[in-house]
Parts: C-alpha cells; structure tokens; sequence
C-alpha cells in the first residue's frame, strides 16, 4: 500500500501540480489537479487508480505512466558540515 493508494483527486488543491512520465518513451509533462476536478468521475479517484487510467500524451506512444505531486517549496542542500 502506497501513498498513492491514500490520496484522492477531491484532496488536491486547484493549483497543485501532477507530474506525469511515460514509463515507455521517458516523455515528461505537468498537468494541475483543476483540470481534473471539474470531472465527476475521475476527481474521486485515488491517485493509483487514476495513474493507471492515463496513457501517454506523446504522439504515438500510448505507454503506461507513472504520475508524482510536485512541490512549489524551494529546498535547500545540507547546510551541516565538518568544522
């Protein structure tokens, strides 16, 4: 059980992010969650169940993909060290 498999479309905010990558071509695109949520019968989807709905949007490809919430929070690298 994956976090995917907790998470609904209907608990995205409007202007939260999904990256999308073809499992098949390596093809990469983002998507927010308001285009889905005008939906009603994805937007009550957990997100495995609607990550095995999509295919593809690369001309000719139609693979499987593999989706992930991207983050707007900008992150910072170790700021530890060795004195």
């Amino acid at each position: 059980m994956s976090w995917k498999s907790r998470i609904q479309i209907l608990d995205l905010g409007k202007d939260d992010r999904i990256e999308s990558t073809c499992k098949a071509c390596g093809y990469t695109w983002y998507e927010f969650a308001s285009d889905y949520l005008g939906r009603p019968y994805l937007r009550q989807l957990y997100l495995d169940e609607f990550e095995t709905r999509l295919n593809c949007k690369q001309w000719n490809c139609k693979g499987k993909i593999r989706i992930a919430l991207s983050s707007e929070a900008e992150t910072e690298g170790f700021q530890g060290g060795l004195a």
